[in-house]
């Protein structure tokens, strides 16, 4: 068996739709919203995915959670896979980061595990860089 390690793929992504629906909950303060997004990559992880977000935030900050599926290409391999992500900002000081859900990768990704971190340029770019890990294969 060889063990194919840890390997980090990026690439930039375009939001191509955000539906969100506000919603309100005794006893909370600033907003809450419900919104579902699809998004478009480009690079060494191409493809498109649909994400559910929950979202909150006031006049100093914002989170959310997400669960997303993302259909397409990371480096060589084709499938699907399931990333769930979290991000929270507090003025310009953001982080955002997630999981690969283990056993939600399919065809050429089944197996697929590791860690994706979601990032935005100064200039407006978002960006995903995955740290990701595949089974060893049998020679």
């Amino acid at each position: 068996m060889i063990d194919i390690g840890t390997t980090t793929y990026s690439g930039e992504y375009e939001i191509t739709d955000w539906v969100a629906e506000p919603y309100v909950e005794p006893g909370s303060t600033g907003e809450l919203s419900r919104v579902r997004a699809a998004k478009v990559f480009e690079g060494e992880i191409s493809g498109t995915s649909t994400a559910e977000l929950l979202m909150a935030g006031n006049d100093i900050g914002a989170g959310y959670v997400a669960s997303e599926q993302f259909v397409g290409r990371i480096g060589e391999r084709t499938g699907a896979m399931t990333v769930q992500h979290w991000g929270v900002a507090e003025g310009a000081d953001a982080a955002s980061s997630g999981h690969i859900i283990p056993g939600s990768g399919t065809e050429g990704l089944s197996g697929i595990s590791g860690k994706a971190v979601y990032s935005q340029d100064p200039d407006g770019q978002h960006r995903l860089e995955l740290r990701v890990t595949f089974p060893a294969i049998e020679e």
